[in-house]
């Protein structure tokens, strides 16, 4: 058994937690205005959701 990481998807997740590490630091409102801190808030829940999903998907098990 051979598993292998898909650069496509794992750079996505790569991204996706920068972006939720950024939104827990303040450092995205340079970048981005939110409404609200509920928004900050959903912002952060759906980046690191996607990069949770995004690196689950990049590993591929390759069988002989």
């Amino acid at each position: 058994m051979k598993v292998t990481i898909d650069l496509k998807f794992f750079t996505i997740a790569i991204i996706s937690f920068i972006l939720a590490g950024m939104t827990i630091t303040y450092e995205i409102d340079k970048y981005i205005t939110f409404a609200g801190e509920d928004n900050a808030l959903a912002f952060f829940i759906i980046s690191s959701t996607m990069g949770i999903l995004a690196l689950f998907g990049s590993f591929e098990k390759i069988s002989k």
